[in-house]
């Protein structure tokens, strides 16, 4: 099984630069996406009734902010639910939860601390009650978790081609970094880093300003996680950084189902 996860910066404008032809290459068996930026109501019918796959968004009040959408196969069993039940963040369309039979699919858009910090107190909350919530679940559904998406925070220095100048910068603050230390000592894998523990170079963002992905001046902030039982079912985790249409590009994991 296939599942790839994209923070397409808004699916409307992704949508016209070349969304449609990357699923139909890449064919993933489920897909999350990140910062939708819209209401399905605002959608094309291509994006809402996509063919083979069902789709579900969880989308912020705000209008063109935020939101989250996940894509499975048809023909796939599996149940959704929106949200973490907390107001404060499920409000913004950061979280669609879904459950497969043998496994929990968090697909989750991590808040951004802002230049000023002032969000990293709410981004670290949001942060602890995805941990808890998956392994809360974990226990009460008898199954592995695996928790995608954008998490806004590059974890060591080799996720980043420039970690001296970023320490004052959210998305690398101490603080940001510890909560991953933290989520990895509750029992998360980087399954990313299970196959390229000391590559660096692999980035999955790049600011638009001065041709930083043409040179590759990049941030590791999309990862896919999982409770460290289920590290043996994963294949593969790659990132396919040649796929435009957004500044983020997509993440794809190979599991194999027993």
């Amino acid at each position: 099984m296939k599942i790839s996860s994209w923070n397409v910066a808004g699916i409307r404008a992704c949508e016209k630069k070349g969304f449609h032809d990357w699923v139909a290459a890449s064919k993933p068996d489920i897909i999350c996406l990140q910062e939708t930026k819209a209401l399905p109501e605002q959608l094309s019918e291509e994006l809402v009734k996509p063919g083979d796959y069902e789709s579900l968004y969880g989308s912020a009040e705000r209008k063109g902010y935020s939101g989250v959408s996940t894509w499975v196969k048809k023909g796939i069993e599996h149940k959704h639910s929106i949200g973490l039940g907390v107001e404060e963040f499920d409000i913004e369309g950061r979280c669609i939860i879904s459950e497969f039979e043998t496994f929990i699919l968090f697909n989750c858009y991590f808040p951004n601390g802002k230049r000023d910090h002032s969000r990293v107190p709410y981004k670290l909350e949001f942060c602890r009650k995805v941990a808890t919530k998956a392994l809360e679940l974990k226990k009460k559904l008898k199954k592995e978790v695996i928790i995608t998406g954008d998490y806004n925070t590059a974890h060591n220095e080799i996720d980043l081609a420039n970690p001296k100048t970023n320490k004052k910068s959210t998305g690398f603050l101490p603080i940001e970094r510890d909560w991953m230390d933290e989520f990895q000592e509750q029992g998360f894998t980087d399954l990313f880093r299970t196959f390229s523990p000391d590559e660096s170079g692999h980035y999955t963002w790049w600011t638009y300003r001065g041709d930083c992905r043409e040179r590759n001046i990049g941030w590791r902030i999309d990862y896919f996680w999982s409770t460290n039982e289920f590290v043996t079912n994963v294949k593969s985790c790659t990132h396919s950084p040649e796929i435009l249409g957004s500044d983020h590009c997509p993440i794809n994991l190979e599991i194999g189902i027993p």
